[in-house]
């Protein structure tokens, strides 16, 4: 009889384990979607635009402006500036966008490829999200 009440503990113990195993993953996905190059532009990106007054209009006034803000190469992970504009995920320049963009988009960086056919994506009130192809094409399309 004793066996028998020990399996359902079993079970669960089991479901426990195995979900934990789960939670540490998707745990270590979210610290890797937290300290992303993607999660650190989308921030500076909200910084220098809230310094500047506009968005920046390119890539050297962005550049210079977070050369302005009291961060460093060491607090952003990264031994230089221009590594920050490079996704550690798939090696590619990220793309900003910079300068007025369409009303309807309010997407200000991404990756041009990502992994395991979803890209990085930041909003630019601060949010990041990993999407697919299709969400992707879906938040950078023109709406009419």
């Amino acid at each position: 009889m004793a066996n028998a009440r020990s399996v359902p503990i079993l079970l669960l113990v089991s479901f426990f384990i195995a979900g934990c195993a789960g939670c540490r993953e998707k745990n270590e996905n979210a610290i890797k979607q937290e300290t992303s190059r993607v999660r650190l532009l989308t921030a500076l990106h909200a910084l220098a635009t809230s310094k500047l007054g506009h968005r920046p209009r390119d890539m050297q006034e962005f550049k210079q402006t977070i050369a302005k803000l009291s961060v460093t190469t060491e607090k952003l992970r990264v031994d230089s500036i221009d590594e920050l504009f490079v996704s550690e995920r798939d090696g590619q320049p990220l793309v900003v966008t910079y300068g007025s963009t369409p009303l309807a988009s309010d997407v200000v960086v991404y990756e041009q490829i990502g992994l395991n056919g979803k890209r990085q994506v930041g909003h630019k009130i601060g949010m990041v999200e990993e999407v697919d192809e299709a969400q992707f094409k879906d938040l950078i399309a023109p709406k009419r």
